[in-house]
């Protein structure tokens, strides 16, 4: 284990890595009150969804998807990962009824995989922080593709349900420009 990560170490440090947060002027604070929660997926499942950041270059979007016991998002793929961290109430993949993600657990998806999320019936409402980079394309029940979305449809979905509902529009994207990647170099040789 400590090869692996002395190698992956070595391999960032000379072939660079991209730190944009890095070089941001400061941090950046968006919040989670300048957002709300709008409908998100099937009506009929009451998911909502507050989005919090979405990152034009990296395809980053930030969120918090709540939804009442019972409720299903439909069936998807991630083309990229995503970290969902339980804020409360508890969820899982029908694909996977090996576990049950509580509030405190992190989740890790991986690109490519497909699964259907519920919240479980006996934990209550739910909470979920997720990170997702990339898209997710939802499918039929013949694995046709429905709907694709990414951070340009979740900010666009977002703006709609504020002009519609007459609520304020909060700028969530961040970075505001692309900031030039850091390449580290190391001058020193590392005998794996």
């Amino acid at each position: 284990m400590l090869r692996i990560f002395i190698l992956s170490t070595f391999i960032a440090l000379t072939y660079g890595i991209n730190l944009d947060f890095l070089l941001a002027n400061g941090p950046t604070h968006i919040s989670s009150t300048n957002s709300y929660f709008i409908p998100y997926g099937d009506p009929k499942s009451n998911l909502t969804m507050k989005l919090l950041q979405v990152d034009p270059y990296t395809g980053l979007w930030v969120n918090i998807l709540r939804g009442p016991p019972g409720a299903v998002l439909g069936t998807h793929r991630h083309y990229d990962q995503v970290y969902g961290y339980t804020l409360k109430g508890a969820w899982g993949y029908r694909e996977h009824p090996e576990w049950l993600s509580r509030a405190g657990d992190v989740v890790h998806e991986t690109p490519g995989s497909v699964h259907t999320l519920f919240i479980d019936d006996n934990h209550g409402e739910t909470e979920t922080l997720f990170f997702v980079w990339g898209a997710l394309e939802y499918l039929d029940e013949h694995g046709k593709t429905k709907e694709i979305e990414d951070w340009r449809s979740i900010l666009q979905k977002y703006v709609d349900y504020g002009q519609k509902n007459d609520l304020p529009i909060v700028d969530l994207t961040y970075p505001k420009e692309k900031v030039e990647d850091v390449h580290f170099h190391s001058h020193d040789k590392i005998d794996l």
